[in-house]
């Protein structure tokens, strides 16, 4: 499974030096070198990437800034950020990349960090194909690819479905025909009210008295999950082969 990267660096010669560096792992194939964030989003108006070695330090903005945006517009691209200072790494880990690696790259880090790459798109494949046609509440319907619903909502009697860019209000299925009809696409239950999409899941953290929220890729919006499915949480990330820290609040 070949996974397209972009490299966005400042210095020409990071740039070189992290293509050298993936010269070494044929299924990792160069899309694009670019020195700014503005020619790597005008690339991807008309192109596609998986991946993409983000340097934090820009000459016109934070990589953090450029994270943030393809974190809106492209929920799908995963991130490894490039640094010179590791310190930067605590900040970081709020875009929920896949890494961080230190300049100059050490092999060893690189071939763990590309692992993990491996491992994310191998199971993200698992809902490819999936299409699910839901019944609208205003009349209609739609047909919605899987991979682009973040978590569904009962909230106030009502049902919302949440993808990366909208929420849509859903006829008054119970939660346990939306369970039933999504979890074979890898989705949990993990509240109540909620139900969210184990291939979106990049972080758990305590909110305090034994509770948690869910972070979830291209959704800015935290997923609460009950004491009582925090454990079945896990256990269901670890079956998709998800290994995660709990992060403090």
């Amino acid at each position: 499974m070949t996974v397209r990267t972009a490299i966005l660096d400042n210095d020409i010669h990071s740039r070189t030096a992290a293509r050298a560096a993936l010269a070494a792992y044929p299924d990792f194939e160069i899309a694009g070198m670019f020195a700014t964030s503005g020619e790597l989003l005008r690339f991807l108006e008309e192109n596609t990437i998986h991946l993409l070695f983000l340097d934090i330090e820009l000459d016109q903005e934070s990589g953090f800034d450029t994270a943030r945006r393809l974190g809106r517009q492209y929920p799908e691209v995963m991130i490894v950020f490039l640094t010179g200072h590791s310190s930067y790494a605590i900040d970081g880990y709020d875009f929920h990349p896949v890494g961080f690696l230190t300049k100059p790259i050490h092999p060893g880090k690189l071939e763990q960090t590309l692992a993990e790459v491996r491992r994310r798109r191998q199971h993200s494949s698992r809902q490819s194909g999936a299409r699910l046609m839901f019944h609208l509440q205003a009349g209609g319907h739609r047909i919605i690819d899987v991979r682009e619903i973040c978590y569904v909502e009962r909230y106030n009697r009502k049902n919302f479905l949440c993808t990366g860019g909208e929420s849509l209000r859903i006829t008054n299925y119970t939660m346990r025909e939306l369970e039933e009809m999504l979890s074979q696409h890898g989705f949990f239950l993990s509240h109540q009210s909620f139900i969210l999409s184990l291939y979106r899941v990049n972080a758990i953290r305590s909110v305090g008295r034994q509770l948690y929220e869910a972070v979830l890729r291209g959704c800015e919006k935290p997923i609460p999950v009950s004491r009582d499915r925090y454990s079945k949480l896990l256990q269901a990330l670890e079956e998709t082969g998800v290994r995660l820290p709990l992060l403090p609040k």
